[in-house]
């Protein structure tokens, strides 16, 4: 079984040869809208993507004016406390979470005053192994888009599950009004997507949620037999904000070892319906987070494992022969005055007969390419 350097170096060479020529400023997606503003205006692709293509991911629910930096935003969101009570919600997480920086591999969004853009700067309120709002920050000029939806992280994996976008998208309103960086009463767009709901919770998943909280969510309180949609008005709140405190010199490390016990879907190479894995192994996780004086951002994340996995029949329990899994994956983003990147590399390696892989690398910002290459053997 080749090593986790080697597998991320030939995981570099393949996608640096593959990506030869890869286009730069790709065509805008499909389905731009136009809103006014107050006195300005905005054209924008009215959702986030995993790609340059317009394959949408989540929904734009969130447009920053003003001093709408996203470098701001975060330093504004990262002073305020807990405390919501006044507003009507308990002493208790994930309703007093607090705001720190979000791991979470980076989307596209498009707006016409930047084009193509990367989620540089991520936030989240709560924790990334339980319950967290997730915000999703892209600078478009003088504006900032953005996307905030509340998680549950899957048991035993490093997936998260959407379960609200309109719980998210008012605790980002409510922070930034309580915490006074609000010059103006925010306001809502026209409906930009669909409506009543926008994408669906996995019954599994969904069934397993504390019934108090899903009836805080406004989802149903009784279990659910198939996947239960995730409600939208289709609306963006629009925030005026005014100006944030100067940048200054800080550093935030975060490690930890991420345990990952699960059975999933093979994610690559399925020979079908049926094809499942038993997955269990440690994933070692290390983010970064690093501002200057000057105003430069920089963050950079790092996940590594070697794990088990087990080929295993859903239906019947039956297991097969057990090997060895190597994942890699790397974040890296940067923000300044006059330039945004967002990047990541992801890395996967089955050690099967004959080896089989994964490989993605997405740039979007200054550079705008997306490689994805999969091998499977004969």
């Amino acid at each position: 079984m080749r090593t986790r350097a080697s597998a991320v170096a030939i995981a570099a060479s393949m996608l640096l040869a593959a990506s030869a020529g890869a286009e730069n400023d790709p065509a805008p997606p499909p389905g731009l809208v136009t809103l006014a503003l107050g006195s300005t205006s905005m054209t924008l692709w009215p959702y986030t993507g995993t790609d340059h293509a317009g394959t949408t991911s989540d929904p734009i629910n969130l447009i920053f004016l003003g001093d709408a930096d996203p470098r701001a935003i975060r330093q504004a969101l990262l002073s305020v406390d807990g405390n919501r009570t006044a507003y009507g919600l308990p002493p208790v997480f994930p309703f007093n979470c607090t705001w720190s920086d979000a791991i979470g591999r980076h989307q596209t969004a498009w707006a016409e005053a930047e084009r193509w853009q990367g989620s540089a700067i991520q936030l989240q309120c709560g924790a990334y192994a339980t319950l967290r709002v997730h915000l999703r920050l892209f600078r478009q000029g003088s504006q900032t888009v953005g996307n905030a939806h509340f998680e549950v992280l899957i048991p035993g994996t490093t997936d998260h599950q959407v379960l609200s976008w309109e719980f998210s998208e008012a605790i980002v309103k409510l922070d930034l009004s309580r915490g006074g960086f609000l010059v103006a009463a925010p306001y809502l767009t026209s409906a930009i997507t669909p409506t009543p709901s926008f994408r669906t919770i996995l019954a599994p998943v969904f069934n397993g949620l504390p019934v108090p909280l899903r009836g805080a969510l406004g989802l149903p309180t009784s279990n659910q037999s198939s996947d239960v949609p995730i409600p939208n008005d289709g609306t963006a709140s629009v925030l005026e904000l005014g100006v944030v405190t100067e940048s200054v010199q800080d550093e935030r490390i975060v490690e930890f070892v991420h345990p990952f016990g699960q059975v999933i879907p093979k994610p690559f190479c399925s020979t079908g319906p049926l094809d499942f894995l038993r997955v269990v192994g440690p994933i070692q996780m290390a983010h970064r987070v690093h501002t200057y004086p000057s105003g430069r951002y920089e963050a950079t994340f790092t996940a590594s494992g070697a794990i088990q996995v087990t080929p295993i029949n859903p239906l019947t329990g039956e297991t097969g022969e057990t090997y060895q899994a190597v994942i890699a994956e790397t974040h890296r983003s940067s923000l300044t005055d006059q330039r945004s990147e967002a990047q990541h590399l992801v890395s996967q390696v089955l050690g099967t007969t004959p080896q089989q892989s994964f490989f993605e690398d997405l740039w979007a910002g200054h550079t705008d390419r997306l490689v994805e290459l999969v091998v499977c053997g004969q």
